[in-house]
């Protein structure tokens, strides 16, 4: 809950920054949409061509950086939902679908140290399973989200001839000596 409600803080802070900003560029009589060059190609003379470029360039980031605070909102009011919900009745212990197979694992890679083996079927990634990964995009989207944190991942493995669900935890990654952010080659089921 306190996680939600510091994400939604920061939400409403980055929206005031990106008002500041607007404001900024109506006080240079400029908006986004403003040609910075006149009818010959040429910087204008009559605004500061310079610092509405950056003002433009400061929201755009500012709201690239609004979309990635509200996906991760949503889940995290997702996560909160999910873990408030008590049943008393069993889980039924049933494989669930796959949606997804792993192909390759690179050596020393986020995956592997993760213990993600060629063949392993990805059951579930995070929030995304069969029923929601939009043709792996929200699987992509999930590990954009998490660079540095861990996701809870269930992969079916088969092991002496019969398959076993395995819980494992993968951090995506940045420079871990190779490409990527997982070291790993997923493929559709």
């Amino acid at each position: 809950m306190e996680r939600a409600q510091s994400l939604m803080k920061d939400k409403v802070a980055l929206e005031n920054e990106i008002r500041t900003l607007e404001l900024n560029l109506k006080g240079m009589s400029a908006t986004r949409e403003t040609p910075l060059v006149d009818s010959e190609g040429f910087p204008r003379s009559d605004i500061d061509v310079a610092a509405i470029r950056e003002i433009r360039r400061s929201l755009i980031c500012k709201q690239n950086d609004l979309k990635a605070l509200m996906t991760e909102i949503e889940q995290s009011l997702i996560s909160l939902h999910q873990g408030s919900k008590v049943s008393s009745e069993p889980k039924p212990v049933t494989m669930r679908r796959p949606f997804a197979r792993i192909s390759i694992v690179e050596h020393n890679s986020p995956a592997s140290e993760a213990g993600l083996l060629a063949g392993d079927k990805i059951v579930a990634y995070g929030l995304v399973n069969a029923s929601n990964h939009d043709k792996l995009r929200l699987l992509i989207e999930e590990t954009s989200n998490n660079i540095d944190k861990p996701i809870d991942m269930e992969v079916e493995r088969v092991v002496d001839g019969q398959p076993q669900l395995v819980e494992l935890k993968l951090r995506p990654r940045r420079n871990w000596g190779g490409d990527g952010l997982l070291g790993c080659f997923i493929l559709p089921l």
